[in-house]
């Protein structure tokens, strides 16, 4: 199962891989390595504890952005992304684990950002996630999909977000031709975007089954990636 990730970049933008998914209502928590996500919802139009509300992030990178899309396998075309209007929001911090401070020596997991950073915590930046519809489309025609995504942000003009998308459920022209085609239900679309203002950038990842033979050796005991298109 692939899922989005909470780390709080350099850049301003949450992004990376984690097993926690967002809760709609109340409070929620997962760890994530040595860290603790802790996720408190909020109203859409309410200020988070970053300054900045979820309507405030939408409203700065909603909207239709194009850029050239370059397909791995040669040739490009023009993608369009479009952000709609906020459906949930929540605010994100992260402690050090229970088991982590223990280790460690501590007395506790400390709520400092820059402790948290020190000691190795990922998501040591708080952040907003925000729920929202994403249209997805590339000039060619190979898609001409929308989907729910989770946008991340640690700023209020630049977000990151993380898409699986089943083959089945393509609504464009795009078809998988790198696998078995008795292997193509299993293949799954990783979607990786960012929006920083007017700009979008991302790429476009397939995860094949782990080792087809099913010897489980070689490098396909884990699965294969396969590059299907950059923006």
């Amino acid at each position: 199962m692939l899922s989005a990730a909470l780390v709080g970049g350099s850049d301003g933008v949450g992004s990376a891989t984690d097993s926690r998914s967002g809760a709609l209502g109340g409070q929620s928590s997962g760890v994530v390595g040595p860290c603790t996500a802790r996720s408190e919802s909020i109203g859409v139009e309410d200020a988070s504890r970053l300054g900045f509300s979820a309507n405030d992030v939408v409203s700065a990178v909603s909207g239709a952005r194009s850029a050239t899309l370059s397909w791995a396998k040669g040739g490009s075309t023009i993608v369009t992304v479009s952000a709609g209007a906020p459906l949930a929001a929540r605010f994100v911090r992260f402690t050090r684990s229970a088991v982590e401070s223990t280790t460690a020596g501590g007395d506790g997991p400390p709520d400092d950002p820059a402790d948290l950073r020190e000691a190795g915590c990922p998501g040591g930046a708080p952040l907003l996630e925000i729920d929202v519809p994403l249209r997805f489309s590339t000039g060619d025609g190979a898609f001409a999909d929308s989907f729910p995504v989770t946008l991340r942000a640690v700023r209020r003009d630049a977000v990151a977000y993380i898409h699986v998308i089943h083959p089945s459920r393509i609504q464009g022209s795009y078809r998988i031709t790198d696998v078995d085609p008795a292997e193509v239900d299993d293949v799954r679309l990783v979607l990786f975007g960012t929006i920083r203002g007017r700009v979008i950038t991302g790429k476009l990842q397939g995860l094949a089954p782990g080792n087809p033979n099913g010897t489980g050796e070689g490098p396909d005991a884990h699965g294969r990636r396969l590059d299907i298109a950059e923006f």
